[in-house]
C-alpha cells in the first residue's frame, strides 16, 4: 500500500493506481498532499528532507508532503504524515489545490496534483 499512489485526471478524479517509483520515473499525474504550519509570529516550519529521498534529498521544505492512500481523504492524510513526520497535530483547513510538473536531475518527474493544508502550532516541537 505504501508503495502505491494515487493516479489522477486533470480534475483530480482518480483513474489508476501506481507504484510509486514508475509513476515518478514516467511523470504521472497523481494525488498529493502539502501541509503548511505557522506559529503567533507568523514563522514557518519547515523541515529538511532526508538525505535518502529518492528527489531533492536534504532540501528545506514545507513541514510536511505526502501522497494519500487509496481510499484515504486528503485531511486525513493530512494530518498522519503530520504526526508520522513532526510528532504533533493540530486543527488544518485546506486552503488551495494546484497542479505542478518538475523534472529532477536524476531523470524522476513529479507531476502533482496538491492539496495544500494550513494550520498553526505554536508549541514545542
Amino acid at each position: 500500500m505504501a508503495n502505491e499512489i494515487v493516479l489522477v485526471d486533470e480534475n483530480d478524479n482518480e483513474i489508476w493506481l501506481g507504484e510509486k517509483m514508475d509513476v515518478h520515473k514516467k511523470g504521472l499525474l497523481h494525488r498529493a498532499i502539502s501541509v503548511l504550519i505557522l506559529n503567533k509570529k507568523w514563522e514557518m516550519l519547515l523541515q529538511q528532507r532526508a538525505l535518502g529521498k529518492y528527489h531533492c534529498p536534504g532540501l528545506w521544505s514545507n513541514a510536511t508532503c505526502t501522497h494519500p492512500f487509496q481510499n484515504e481523504s486528503n485531511i486525513h492524510a493530512a494530518h498522519r504524515r503530520l504526526q508520522e513526520e513532526m510528532w504533533f497535530d493540530t486543527d488544518l483547513e485546506e486552503i488551495f489545490q494546484f497542479k505542478y510538473i518538475s523534472h529532477f536531475e536524476n531523470w524522476l518527474t513529479e507531476n502533482e496534483y496538491d492539496h495544500v493544508f494550513f494550520g498553526y502550532y505554536d508549541w514545542e516541537i
